[in-house]
């Protein structure tokens, strides 16, 4: 799989969501966030032209992640006429209407498990606007299965993933 791909799904995961770790913060209104340590990550993106697949190990660091986190809020904040964050269950729901990069893009994401041993999360979106002078609009949906591996990293750097062919890629 790409680079491309890899870059794509991590980023867009973080960008509309960062949907991760083992606790959730007071308010209600936090999404979760990945209990640090070494993680599997399973990620299926479609654009329209049918599934791409993506396996990853991941090494989390804590503080990396509550940074991403953050900073993801106050971006959205930012970027976003509409950011609502709710909790029914075991199931958190991120609803954006957001305008990045000059282009439009709305989006629901659901999030679910623990964060801590697994979770999941799918990402459904439209981006659109113009690019190159024309009119561009894609419908995306990302799955991404994440299972808990252990504390160690071995020889994975914090927010350094490896894909199954061995290339290693800084996405934190």
């Amino acid at each position: 799989m790409s680079r491309l791909l890899i870059a794509a799904s991590l980023c867009a995961l973080t960008a509309l969501s960062s949907p991760f770790s083992t606790a959730f913060a007071d308010d209600a209104a936090q999404v979760p966030v990945r209990k640090a340590g070494k993680w599997e990550m399973k990620t299926v993106m479609d654009e329209g032209f049918g599934p791409r697949e993506q396996v990853l190990t991941m090494c989390i660091d804590a503080d990396m992640e509550r940074n991403t986190a953050q900073a993801s809020d106050e971006s959205h904040k930012q970027n976003c006429s509409k950011y609502e964050v709710t909790r029914k269950g075991d199931t958190t729901t991120v609803d954006a209407r957001c305008i990045f990069k000059g282009r439009n893009v709305e989006s629901v994401t659901e999030m679910s498990g623990d964060f801590a041993s697994t979770f999941k999360v799918v990402i459904k979106s439209r981006t659109w606007g113009e690019e190159h002078g024309q009119n561009v609009s894609v419908k995306r949906t990302i799955t991404q299965d994440g299972t808990y591996l252990g504390e160690s990293c071995g020889d994975l750097k914090a927010g350094e993933a490896m894909g199954t062919d061995g290339h290693k890629i800084m996405v934190q």
